[in-house]
């Protein structure tokens, strides 16, 4: 992959004002939406249509727009059809490069498939381009493929080193998936065995040789954040609603993505919203891992930064779109994570959300009124009570049978038989064995007998995915305050035997509760504790667990596995009831669900939803190897 260096050379060519001298003094946002749900060469299958993409791209519109004060005019957006590899390319070299001035900040998104192609000047070690994929890219050729070298020349036209590329595509890494009907791979469905190869450098890549460097946007000046690694499959998801709620396709990384852009402080840089990205991902079981450019400065600067410009508005609020006197409607819905019943404010008024659609939402006006422009923030939220859908249309009756009786007494785990209801698991019958598969077809359990003689392994796994749904379901989206959760030297892989501790710095006085999910699916209350059963915090201060005087150490111990860490800092201490004769809280689905109660009671309630002013949480995966 080619990297460029220096752009001082290339400005030299380009006007440093697109506008006259006295037009525009100051800095601006500029910013290219790219969205291609409907390919127009392959049809509505895996590895073709991509029901969420156009979408991505109009939620991340919509987010830079309302929160990030990006002028509309400077916005342009291309769906589907729209997004030809020569729009693409006059939006870049022409619209951009011709409006952009220097120390402009400048956004391109691209959500759509990712591809491959045959390098043809021998920079990929394994001879292939990355690519993404246009909406007339061809089946048979890769003539309308946008490579990585192509892109970074386009974007080193652009007068500004302020440059940021999102793409939520893969290209060769769709790893081992089990097709559903809940989500597709972003890579396209195009065999580049089959394409001729050309007679140049491609001809002499070494064999066995990986490519690991993926899809490069461009110089060292440019940020690129990325859905995946190179070899792992960006997905196109289903996320289910609720009651009042639709159900939307959307990329999971955009999805996560612009959640965390919409809850961001003001001073959120984009290094710690893409480490909430990924956290966020691996809560919720994504097998994918987002990339972050590693040598651009860039990524230490606050979120689209333009020297200059006002300061962005930093509360979780949506605008008023209209308002009839007792209805108003909000500019943003389900794909910010909105929910029925959820409250917010303007100023005295009160509203409470009724329905919630992808990109809207409409709330009851109860108190007050609200005028069209005004900005609403969100101050309540209603979790939704949704257990673990578990579908299992294809097991053996005896298989199903034994699995519901095994579950029988865990109300987190709902067993699924109609054939396609969503679910957040899939249980899959091969052979004599049985195999956990999650909505995006990654595989996450595999060699349990089937029949009679595994429900009981597969009713403790099912327990220990639901409470880890439990926990990852209690964010805060209106978050007050930041509470910093790390372990032993910021490291999240340990061996098994290697010692393990956790530290926790709240930013406001508290109660601090630490919970583990460990990777045998126990939930683990670690503080408070029988030796101290109410953790009081004061902001600032760091506590560890265990304390350095605990005379006592934590060892990773088997199995081998993903473990989840959580913690909630509260205005009042959570009621955890430790056994007689035990120093912890243990159990499973039930006690993970104990303590999100707890915390729903803890930080109060408005207008029968949870308030988000007075409570703050932070969680971490982790992983035990061998």
């Amino acid at each position: 992959m080619r990297r460029f260096g220096s752009l001082v050379t290339i400005l030299t060519a380009v006007p440093l004002l697109a506008f006259g001298p006295g037009e525009r003094v100051a800095g601006t946002h500029w910013a290219l939406m790219i969205g291609i749900s409907d390919y127009t060469n392959f049809d509505d299958v895996e590895g073709g249509d991509l029901p969420g993409a156009q979408f991505d791209a109009m939620g991340m519109r919509d987010v830079l727009l309302q929160k990030y004060d990006f002028p509309e005019a400077n916005v342009r957006t291309l769906l589907n059809g729209q997004a030809t590899r020569a729009a693409i390319q006059e939006s870049i070299t022409g619209w951009l490069t011709e409006n952009a001035r220097p120390g402009d900040n400048v956004v391109v998104f691209f959500a759509g498939h990712g591809s491959q192609m045959w390098d043809e000047n021998g920079d990929e070690d394994d001879g292939l381009d990355e690519t993404i994929a246009p909406a007339d890219v061809s089946p048979n050729s890769t003539d309308f493929d946008i490579s990585d070298d192509t892109f970074g020349e386009w974007l080193s036209a652009l007068p500004t080193d302020n440059v940021v590329v999102l793409l939520d595509n893969c290209n060769s890494g769709t790893g081992t998936r089990d097709v559903t009907p809940f989500s597709r791979s972003r890579e396209l469905g195009r065999d580049v065995n089959a394409l001729s190869k050309p007679a140049s450098a491609a001809r002499r890549a070494l064999p066995g040789q990986v490519d690991e460097t993926g899809f490069d946007a461009g110089h060292s000046r440019v940020l690129e954040l990325a859905a995946a690694q190179p070899h792992q499959a960006a997905v196109d998801a289903f996320f289910p609603g609720g009651d009042g709620e639709e159900s939307f396709h959307g990329g999971a990384f955009t999805t996560f993505l612009v959640r965390q852009l919409w809850r961001a402080p003001a001073d959120a840089t984009y290094e710690e919203v893409f480490r909430d990205v990924h956290e966020a991902l691996k809560r919720n079981r994504f097998q994918q891992d987002p990339h972050l450019s590693e040598d651009v400065s860039l990524k230490d600067m606050s979120l689209f930064f333009v020297e200059g410009a006002e300061p962005m508005e930093a509360d979780a609020a949506l605008p008023v779109v209209s308002s009839d006197g007792g209805t108003a409607r909000l500019g943003g819905g389900q794909t910010l994570g909105i929910t029925t019943g959820s409250v917010f404010e303007v100023g005295t008024a009160r509203l409470v959300v009724e329905t919630v659609e992808q990109t809207a939402s409409t709330a009851r006006v109860s108190r007050g009124a609200v005028s069209a422009g005004d900005r609403a923030k969100l101050i309540g939220y209603r979790y939704p009570s949704v257990p673990l859908r578990v579908n299992v249309a294809g097991l053996d009756s005896e298989s199903a049978d034994a699995l519901t009786s095994a579950v029988s007494e865990n109300q987190q785990v709902d067993l699924v038989r109609e054939d396609g209801a969503f679910s957040h698991l899939l249980i899959r019958r091969r052979g004599t064995e049985l195999r956990v598969v999650g909505s995006d077809g990654f595989l996450r359990h595999e060699g349990l007998p089937a029949g009679s003689a595994g429900a009981a392994d597969l009713a403790s796994i099912l327990s220990a995915e639901a409470a880890a749904k439990q926990l990852a379901d209690m964010e805060n989206p209106a978050q007050p305050f930041g509470v910093e959760l790390r372990l032993v030297d910021g490291r999240t892989s340990f061996g098994v035997g290697e010692e393990i501790s956790f530290h926790v710095t709240s930013h406001r006085d508290g109660y601090l509760t630490l919970v583990d999910l460990g990777t045998d699916g126990t939930v683990a209350v670690l503080l408070p504790n029988g030796q101290a059963p109410s953790m009081q915090v004061k902001a600032g201060q760091e506590v560890s667990f265990p304390a350095a005087d605990a005379g006592f150490a934590l060892q990773a111990l088997p199995p081998a596995g993903r473990g989840m860490v959580r913690a909630f800092v509260t205005p009042r201490p959570l009621e955890i009831r430790i056994p007689a004769g035990e120093d912890y809280a243990t159990g499973g689905a039930e006690l993970a669900g104990w303590i999100a109660d707890q915390v729903r009671a803890a930080a109060g309630e408005i207008d029968e939803a949870v308030r988000l002013d007075s409570w703050a949480t932070s969680s971490l995966v982790y992983d035990i190897h061998n």
